[in-house]
């Protein structure tokens, strides 16, 4: 289970993609316009059926009677009833209508926590395995994937798509060349690089004005160069449990790599009180060499803008480390970004299921980037059309702010805002294309794609992932802040290095151990039950 700082993180990096990926242009096109619907694989009875559908949103609000509810009634038969709620209030207003008992037919799950699974436990979802196979992209997801939640053996959602992609590392290659140094390949060197940095103006400006590590608070970001080092649940402890990366080995050289390098003056001063915007603005304002970097959800801006401050900048991914036990790779994300629920209400209604199933169904299906266009009656159709719902730049289907309510993948009962289909795997998303519009920003995400292909050898699946601990539900935020507190000491040099053991006792006392516990006997508990 990742730490609820790194899920934050998370987010401000996916709303940030979500905003700026919306073009600008706010023209209106004639409803008449709209493209016509297919026929295929559709109608499957002449019944209209009205389906009430509850999700959250960032930054897009469709109207409810818009042109793409019309176009979604005229292909499908299905009326929806949509109401979208903004994802800070989604929480709050989930809660008062699930204890309500007047559950929509559809409702979007934001957050995988204790809810859910006392929602499904309750039986208020409708369980879904008898279906999955019947639907193309439901049977495309992996069962690790589901296994992370079943309730009770069974399924009761239907993920909606994320990339496993997670965060690397980058570095200013154009320094590196500069001071004659090569890419690190441990912290060791890592460390002297970040030192380098500091001290010998790699920007050959006379000014000792650069460093070496970007940092924020909460110790973010990671700078975890592979699982090993990582928050995921890694390492074990003496007695062969699995414990959380945040008191592992890994972790614990991190830690000391940042404490010596702050030291230094090689980390950012303020780092403790440095919000997330801040540390991107201090990597991609020229100060500092090594940051992060991922193929999915950066900001364009951010590096377009730092080409503009000095355009012989070169930002490399850092290959990941080789680990003590000789592993190489990053943690695989859950692979998801909330789930979407049918009411048990439905159980009696199965051809409604099957019609709310078709739409889900259709509205997931993955679409080469090649073929995202107007010929491709499919995609033409779901984002309403070329001209209307997107328009054609550079090859690349751009949507048009304003013109949601005239596309009818917002009200498809899944997540909207921008298209999501189940992609096979990461590479076919072809994010460097796909998502960014510069020359410059698609060279850069190219090299992170090429470098995960090469170097991320074994990915690693968290197993705490598919179990759920009520420990943790209750005070798993409150642990995490006490051992992110104690490990910002030990950066800042107000805790040695040498109190990390006794912290993790401080940590297993406060409610750790149990944590501990209940995560090694429900990953035994679901091994058995294979």
């Amino acid at each position: 289970m990742k730490s609820s700082w790194m899920v934050k993180v998370t987010a401000v990096i996916a709303l940030t993609t979500v905003i700026a990926a919306c073009s600008k242009d706010s023209t209106t096109t004639d409803p008449s316009t709209q493209p016509k619907p297919s026929d295929s694989g559709t109608k499957t009875d002449n019944k209209t059926y009205d389906i009430g559908f509850m999700n959250f949103a960032y930054t897009i609000f469709p109207d409810p009677t818009g042109k793409g509810v019309d176009a979604v009634k005229q292909k499908f038969n299905a009326n929806i009833k949509s109401q979208f709620i903004l994802q800070s209030d989604y929480k709050e207003k989930l809660n008062v209508i699930m204890a309500s008992g007047d559950m929509p037919d559809v409702v979007a799950i934001k957050d995988l926590d204790s809810n859910y699974y006392k929602w499904a436990k309750q039986g208020a979802f409708l369980p879904l395995d008898d279906y999955l196979n019947q639907y193309e992209t439901f049977k495309a997801v992996p069962k690790s994937i589901y296994d992370q939640f079943r309730v009770n053996g069974k399924i009761y959602s239907i993920p909606m798509y994320a990339p496993t992609y997670t965060f690397s590392g980058t570095i200013r290659q154009d320094w590196l060349d500069k001071l004659g140094l090569k890419m690190p390949t441990n912290y060791k060197e890592l460390l002297d690089v970040a030192i380098a940095f500091t001290k010998n103006d790699p920007d050959g400006n006379g000014k000792a004005d650069t460093y070496g590590f970007v940092l924020g608070e909460n110790i973010s970001p990671t700078h975890a160069m592979g699982a090993y080092w990582s928050p995921a649940w890694y390492h074990k402890d003496s007695s062969g449990n699995l414990i959380p990366g945040m008191i592992g080995k890994g972790r614990m050289e991190v830690i000391e790599t940042l404490a010596k390098a702050y030291k230094e003056g090689a980390v950012t001063k303020d780092f403790a009180v440095l919000n997330w915007a801040s540390t991107n603005k201090e990597f991609y304002s020229g100060k500092a060499g090594i940051f992060i970097g991922t193929p999915t959800g950066m900001v364009e801006e951010y590096y377009t803008g730092l080409l503009k401050v000095n355009p012989t900048a070169v930002v490399a991914p850092i290959p990941f480390f080789v680990a003590p036990d000789g592993s190489q790779g990053n943690p695989n994300a859950r692979g998801f970004f909330g789930l979407t629920t049918l009411s048990a209400k439905l159980k009696s209604e199965p051809d409604k299921v099957k019609k709310i199933l078709e739409i889900l169904d259709y509205g997931r299906k993955f679409i080469p980037l090649k073929d995202r266009t107007p010929q491709n009656e499919q995609f033409n159709w779901m984002m309403g059309g070329e001209g209307v719902g997107y328009e054609m730049k550079n090859g690349l289907a751009i949507p048009k702010a304003g013109q949601e309510s005239s596309t009818p993948i917002q009200y498809m009962l899944q997540r909207h805002e921008f298209w999501k289909p189940w992609s096979p795997n990461n590479e076919a998303n072809e994010y460097s294309k796909a998502s960014y519009t510069s020359p410059e920003m698609q060279k850069f995400i190219a090299t992170i794609e090429d470098m995960e292909k090469k170097y991320n050898k074994t990915p690693y699946n968290d197993p705490s992932y598919t179990v759920y601990s009520d420990t943790q539900a209750q005070k798993g935020a409150e642990l995490d802040k006490y051992l992110i507190g104690e490990q910002t000491k030990m950066i800042s040099g107000q805790r040695p290095i040498t109190d990390w053991d006794k912290m993790i006792q401080e940590w297993k006392d406060r409610g750790g151990a149990q944590i501990i516990k209940e995560v090694n006997d429900g990953i035994k508990e679901a091994a058995a039950a294979k």
